[in-house]
């Protein structure tokens, strides 16, 4: 049968295995109080949207030298909902609205990016 030594060992590996779920679980569940999607154009800003003001629905053309996009954004949230490049792998992305979700079009140099106005780390910062 168990020894002590192994229910002592068996009750602190369960947990140990929870601990990751605490510290995502914290990290998932934080507000942002100011979101923007960057959309990005061959490396370049093409235009900044602020997400966190956004009421309702709205879709914007976006016309690149290497084709054509068509995003959507609904309330919060963004995505690419038409595109002329070959593969549509783009359109297949769900809306994104929180900081650090990307879609990308790689034929047309296309990058959207979810990016916090709050204080949270230099690289998610608008």
């Amino acid at each position: 049968m168990f020894k002590k030594w192994d229910i002592i060992t068996i009750i602190f590996l369960v947990c140990l295995s929870f601990i990751p779920e605490i510290v995502f679980g914290v990290v998932i569940n934080r507000h942002y109080n100011g979101i923007c999607a960057e959309i990005t154009v061959d490396g370049k800003i093409s235009k900044t949207i602020a997400l966190s003001e956004h009421r309702g629905d709205e879709q914007i053309d976006i016309k690149t030298p290497y084709g054509h996009n068509t995003v959507e954004i609904k309330d919060k949230s963004i995505k690419i909902v038409d595109a002329d490049c070959k593969d549509k792998i783009c359109m297949h992305s769900d809306f994104i609205s929180e900081p650090g979700q990307i879609i990308v079009c790689l034929p047309h140099k296309l990058m959207i990016e979810i990016k916090s106005t709050d204080v949270v780390s230099d690289s998610l910062r608008c």
